[in-house]
């Protein structure tokens, strides 16, 4: 395992978890902490060993955000540092579960909308709250745009409510809601099923989706 002070990555066979690791403010992004967290994934795309990975918080929540007492939206250094990180998660070849415990909130939002699959609890929830604090919120959007439609994006980026686990898997936004006891586990069930697929089908299948959604 992997250490740094606000984000743990775990080593397995051929998986790798990436845990945000400040539970005490509900694992609230700071910029050296997304940066570190980009550092992560793109380690984890350049290792022919690693064939899933999965993001989820420590202390049973995903991410409340941004860490409002260190960051404001907007500043360069955060900016730069989520645009970085949303790069290397659209390049990401390997297949991305996220486990959504309690909350993924604005910039924690963005980060489970990068998942391939969202692994939720009954009462876990998404919120894009940003409108609501007078600013944009680009990689929501982005992830909105490129998975669904333009209505969906509306709904949730205009509305600022909260969407529980059972209406994100109604709504195909999540693969998986199960008891928020069991939300951790079934996501490392998931990822390590996945990493365990033959000759590494799930790179290779996302892979062709991505070029098939290219056109290439």
């Amino acid at each position: 395992m992997a250490q740094n002070a606000d984000v743990l990555v775990h080593h397995h066979d051929n998986w790798v978890q990436i845990e945000l690791n400040r539970p005490d403010r509900r694992n609230a992004l700071t910029a050296p902490m997304v940066a570190e967290i980009a550092k992560a994934v793109e380690r984890a795309n350049a290792d022919d060993s690693v064939h899933a990975v999965l993001f989820s918080g420590a202390g049973g929540c995903f991410c409340s955000g941004l860490d409002l007492e260190h960051v404001q939206p907007g500043e360069s250094a955060i900016t730069a540092a989520l645009a970085e990180l949303h790069s290397r998660l659209a390049e990401l070849e390997k297949p991305l579960v996220g486990a959504l415990e309690r909350a993924a909130v604005n910039a924690g939002a963005a980060l489970a909308l990068a998942c391939d699959l969202l692994v939720v609890g009954q009462q876990s929830f998404l919120m894009i709250g940003e409108a609501s604090m007078g600013v944009a919120a680009p990689h929501n959007v982005a992830w909105l745009l490129r998975k669904y439609d333009v209505n969906r994006a509306l709904q949730l980026a205009l509305a600022c409510e909260r969407t529980r686990g059972p209406d994100l898997l109604r709504l195909g936004m999540a693969s998986h809601c199960v008891s928020e006891a069991d939300v951790l586990a079934s996501a490392r069930e998931l990822t390590a099923r996945i990493a365990n697929f033959r000759n590494g089908g799930g790179t290779r299948m996302k892979r062709a989706i991505h070029e098939h959604l290219l056109g290439k």
